[in-house]
């Protein structure tokens, strides 16, 4: 009889040791795939807002006009946060973003380059769930500016 309850706790201990096993092979591929879901989704946020701009830069060259967009983005990522900005030197401008903090890249940071000239600035980070994009004309040129908006 000692002998069927050592078996028994054998199979037990083996179970749980498979068990184990299992377990950290299935996280093993569920990890990069949830990695490639939130950078899949970083990059659709920078579109939407980088095509949000776009629609606000040929509204003020065909209309003359200034305007102010709310732009609703998540606020987190997953469970990171992310940052969104327009950035530009003397030949382009763009629309950039990365996980963590304003300013901090975790990772590779990602970019949708704007196709007319433009002023560009600001930043917008996720916890603020709304951006505001205003935009006018300086002189000949657009001038985008993208800030938090509180909700």
């Amino acid at each position: 009889m000692p002998s069927t309850a050592n078996n028994f706790l054998y199979s037990l201990v083996t179970m749980m040791m498979v068990g184990t096993i299992l377990t950290f092979s299935f996280a093993s591929y569920v990890n990069p795939l949830r990695e490639i879901s939130e950078v899949n989704k970083l990059k659709e946020v920078i579109n939407h807002v980088a095509a949000r701009a776009e629609e606000a830069l040929a509204t003020i060259n065909e209309c003359n006009a200034t305007l102010s967009i709310v732009i609703p983005l998540p606020s987190t990522i997953g469970d990171r946060d992310y940052w969104v900005r327009f950035a530009n030197d003397s030949s382009s401008a763009w629309v950039e973003g990365a996980f963590g903090k304003a300013g901090e890249v975790e990772g590779q940071k990602y970019r949708v380059y704007l196709p007319r000239e433009a002023i560009v600035s600001g930043i917008f980070e996720g916890r603020y769930v709304l951006a505001l994009l205003n935009c006018s004309l300086e002189g000949t040129l657009p001038k985008l500016n993208l800030t938090p908006q509180s909700g």
